[in-house]
């Protein structure tokens, strides 16, 4: 079945949620499993961090806080830990959706409309602030694996060093680290709720 034909049975279907969804107006309109794995790849590329810091080259030194990763603690990753959280909290309300919809489908007019106001709210904070805010972050750190001379440039041009210490006790390793694990769980819940909202259409 092609994606045309699914919508067109999604629409007509008696699936109230599911026709309600194809009908607005979204530009993320993901299945919420979907969009789990989504925000899990962000927070997969946030854990990269720790590797990449640890590539830097010698003279990139100079810029840092900290060598040792598991104690620096760079101004831009601040950058990165909030679009982590981001990404969390809005995987936290996309499965309380899917939760709901599981536990009270099928969804009348009015309880549809709410969920996938919800949704949407979730995608457009989690995929879109938090995955802009982790991307940027993620380039700002490859800026170092280029070594002084790409580093100084930036500086220079940009007027402020992104890796002078943030005077907080977040580390690159330890939020690396966070947001390894908050990717393993946010996949894992992905593919619970792919099952379980499969499972009940079958039996609906």
């Amino acid at each position: 079945m092609d994606i045309d034909d699914h919508i067109t049975d999604s629409i007509l279907s008696d699936n109230t949620y599911e026709r309600v969804r194809y009908e607005r107006h979204s530009f993320l309109r993901q299945p919420v499993p979907q969009t789990l794995a989504l925000q899990s790849a962000f927070l997969g590329l946030l854990a990269i961090l720790l590797p990449v810091y640890g590539l830097y080259p010698e003279g990139v030194a100079q810029f840092l806080p900290a060598v040792n990763p598991e104690v620096a603690s760079p101004k831009v990753l601040l950058l990165g830990v909030f679009g982590g959280l981001l990404q969390v909290f809005g995987a936290v309300l996309l499965v309380g959706t899917a939760a709901y919809r599981l536990r009270k489908g099928p969804l009348t007019e009015r309880q549809a409309h709410a969920t996938l106001d919800v949704e949407d709210f979730a995608r457009y904070v989690g995929l879109g602030t938090g995955g802009l805010a982790i991307v940027l972050t993620v380039v700002l750190f490859a800026i170092g694996l280029g070594g002084e001379g790409a580093l100084s440039a930036y500086i220079a041009t940009a007027g402020a060093n992104p890796f002078a210490a943030s005077g907080f006790g977040l580390s690159v390793g330890t939020v690396s680290l966070a947001a390894f694990i908050a990717s393993v769980t946010v996949f894992y819940a992905g593919s619970y709720f792919a099952v379980r909202i499969a499972l009940s259409r079958l039996d609906g």
